[in-house]
């Protein structure tokens, strides 16, 4: 194939796999990394199912295909999209190049396996072979497709319930025994101070659930923003926005109203985007709605019922099943909470009405969403921090490590 002209400015974190791709699969691609980025999952998906045949069999499509469908905990679909890439990868002849994407694809589908069926062999084959492959590689010969293979590396063992004290995995890339960042921290900060933001902001979220407290969040979060520096051809002022969102809400939870209102103030500035633009309408809108939702729980007035499930609706129309089911249990909660002013004033019948429609989300997804939601509740997650122990994750959240392509944005 002939060498094929790049958009000027990419939010992709696979690029290597690109060639595979001709330009107009490339910008249909990088759109529906941008609705995946702002969680119009609807839209994203659309974008992929419409792609033909041809290009959906390619690697970096399929890659980025079954993300989304993770991202949305459409688990049995994302497992069939790996499954086909896999058998597709398996019928060509794979030399150095092709053997990466093959070990992405095996350790999706074993994360895949335990969420669904509760099996946990695979898990632990793929977290021996990712280290395999990458325990003797310095943090400065890194590629994006092992990048990837990193933030999986430190996901897998949130699926498996290991014993605390008890991981399954070892510190890649490695690190001194007295060094007190993990090798996830150290390849971000790397990537960072090479241009590669992209691929820092993908491993962020990852990097940020085996910090040991708040404070050490707010860095990690701060130095991806500072990084941020003219010239690139990485969509900096999304990541900018991206990251202050992400600090909006880390405010909000902790009921810092000043700090919130600020990194607010800082998103709003860096993701002001054309009213022309078919990206406008839903910016960001499930970042901001909920933090500030979690300021309002942090400053003791508490969303009530309607405000919750106001918030559900909107999650379901985006395809947010995550956030929809959040939210349903949010508001059923404000229901029956004692403490509340309206528990009191709820009727039976509504609260009956929250668990069916939370119970139809469960059943239409499945066992394996429930499962995923358990596994993330006992582990710790965003909203759940456990007590942080060395060498154990502490729920990586699987959705939104994307960044957003300025450029496709007309």
């Amino acid at each position: 194939m002939e060498d094929t002209a790049y958009p000027a400015i990419a939010c992709g974190s696979l690029l290597s796999l690109y060639h595979e791709l001709d330009l107009s699969t490339i910008l249909l691609l990088e759109k529906a990394i941008v609705h995946r980025s702002l969680r119009n999952y609807f839209q994203s998906l659309a974008i992929f199912d419409a792609l033909p045949t041809s290009a959906s069999f390619k690697t970096a499509v399929v890659l980025e295909h079954t993300w989304t469908l993770i991202a949305q905990y459409r688990f049995r679909e994302a497992r069939c999209i790996a499954e086909r890439g896999l058998s597709a990868l398996g019928s060509k002849s794979v030399g150095n190049n092709g053997h990466g994407p093959i070990i992405l694809l095996r350790a999706l589908l074993a994360g895949l396996d335990t969420l669904i069926d509760g099996s946990t062999r695979r898990c632990f084959e793929s977290l021996q072979e990712i280290y395999g492959w990458l325990s003797g590689v310095p943090t400065v010969d890194f590629t994006d497709v092992q990048v990837w293979a990193v933030n999986l590396y430190y996901y897998l063992p949130t699926l498996l319930s290991t014993a605390a004290g008890s991981p399954p995995f070892r510190d890649i890339p490695s690190v001194p025994a007295d060094s007190p960042s993990s090798g996830i921290s150290l390849l971000r900060k790397h990537l960072q101070r090479t241009g590669r933001l992209n691929e820092a902001h993908f491993l962020l979220e990852t990097d940020m659930a085996l910090l040991p407290n708040k404070d050490a969040e707010i860095e990690a979060m701060e130095s991806v923003r500072s990084a941020c520096i003219e010239p690139s051809t990485q969509p900096l002022t999304y990541i900018e926005g991206s990251v202050a969102l992400k600090l909006a809400l880390l405010y909000a939870e902790l009921g810092d109203d000043e700090g919130y209102r600020e990194e607010m103030f800082n998103a709003a500035a860096a993701l002001s985007i054309p009213k022309a633009s078919e990206f406008s309408s839903n910016l960001l809108r499930t970042d901001t709605w909920l933090a500030r939702l979690e300021l309002a729980r942090a400053g003791g007035q508490g969303p009530g019922a309607e405000a919750w499930e106001a918030f559900a609706d909107y999650a379901a129309k985006v395809g947010d099943y995550r956030i929809e089911a959040k939210a349903l249990t949010e508001a059923l909660e404000s229901m029956i909470n004692p403490e509340s002013e309206e528990a009191e004033d709820v009727s039976p019948e509504n609260r009956e009405r929250l668990r069916e429609r939370l119970d139809e989300l469960y059943s239409r997804l499945g066992s394996s969403f429930h499962r995923s939601v358990t596994r993330r509740r006992v582990s710790g997650e965003r909203y759940e921090r456990q007590p942080h122990k060395q060498g154990v994750s502490k729920g990586v959240v699987m959705y939104g490590q994307q960044s957003a392509l300025r450029s496709l944005q007309a």
